[in-house]
């Protein structure tokens, strides 16, 4: 049978797991959005980007999209941060698709659905990991979040 010290313990070990992976969801977002990056000096891809660090940056955000969605978005359903986790999530799988899809087919053509959703998941990575990392800002200085 569990005390209530044990209930309490456990809460704070579940809040405090939420908080790191906010930390790495919003690490994995910034890493995703450098692969995407939309710069128009650079519309190829560069040979630089090594395809094995390209893979582990896509399944990384396609893992912590996942995690994302089906952890916590799913268990806090009915709260804004529960809806913000499913929608960053499916975002971020979104992503990795495009990414992987744009590194392994070089001769993908431009007409394609993952083109032409291409834009507006960047737009909703990238406003996700601004809201991500101003809160989390907000909460190592002790100021009231969005949500809360």
């Amino acid at each position: 049978m569990l005390s209530y010290i044990d209930l309490e313990t456990r809460n704070a070990d579940v809040k405090f797991a939420g908080e790191n992976m906010g930390i790495v969801v919003t690490i994995a977002m910034l890493l995703g959005l450098v692969i995407l990056r939309p710069t128009p000096w650079n519309n190829t891809h560069s040979e630089k980007q090594d395809l094995r660090v390209v893979t582990f940056i896509s399944a990384s955000l396609a893992l912590f999209g996942l995690w994302n969605v089906a952890w916590y978005g799913f268990r806090h359903f009915d709260q804004f941060w529960g809806w913000t986790a499913i929608i960053s999530g499916l975002s971020m799988i979104f992503a990795a698709i495009i990414i992987m899809v744009e590194r392994t087919n070089q001769n993908t053509s431009t007409g394609t659905w993952l083109a032409a959703i291409r834009g507006f998941v960047v737009a909703i990575l990238a406003s996700s990991f601004i809201l991500y990392a101003v809160t989390l800002v907000q909460l190592n200085l002790g100021l009231p979040i969005v949500g809360r």
